[in-house]
């Protein structure tokens, strides 16, 4: 019994030093001009506030928002909502992509891309999320992608949530192929 917790702990203590580049310590970018700043799903109020700041320094004029049309989640949603809902001096693109995936982001990203011939863009998301964000990303636009953090303070226990929830999310992106 001794034995079995010592290599469970000694597993577990693998899990969280392999997860640390991948979710705590993920390579991310600076704020910078771009195209157009996309915050994907879920378009938190702090992910807002980064994409915000962006355009009001200047760094761009075009914001893209993952963001279904269900009440409830506008509801959740608040900075995300007005910024669809109402007229802004910046031109705003939102929409649920299909899926509401990460890799439905990245179809929209590059259907965006195509429509509107950016060369640029920042993606906004979590501290944990960046890293397979990259990765999935990159499988379907090769363009000028700046991949931000927002910074958003995560509680212990979501954390760990993260780690799970990440490496299975990795698992399923080794096994698909292309964008």
């Amino acid at each position: 019994m001794k034995r079995l917790l010592i290599l469970a702990a000694a597993l577990a203590g693998l899990v969280v030093l392999i997860g640390l580049p991948l979710y705590v310590f993920p390579a991310h970018d600076e704020p910078r001009a771009v195209d157009a700043v996309y915050v994907i799903g879920p378009p938190t109020d702090t992910r807002m506030e980064l994409a915000e700041q962006m355009i009001a320094d200047g760094l761009t004029d075009t914001m893209v928002v993952s963001l279904g049309e269900d009440d409830e989640e506008r509801g959740k949603w608040h900075e995300a909502a007005a910024a669809c809902d109402s007229a802004q001096r910046y031109e705003v693109f939102c929409s649920e992509p299909d899926p509401f995936t990460t890799r439905g982001e990245a179809r929209w990203l590059r259907s965006l891309v195509d429509q509107e011939g950016w060369e640029s863009v920042a993606v906004i998301t979590t501290t944990p999320h960046l890293t397979r964000t990259r990765v999935i990303m990159e499988r379907c636009w090769d363009g000028d992608i700046a991949y931000l953090s927002s910074g958003e303070h995560l509680d212990p226990w979501y954390w760990a949530y993260h780690y799970a929830y990440q490496s299975a999310a990795f698992v399923k992106v080794w096994l698909e192929d292309g964008c």
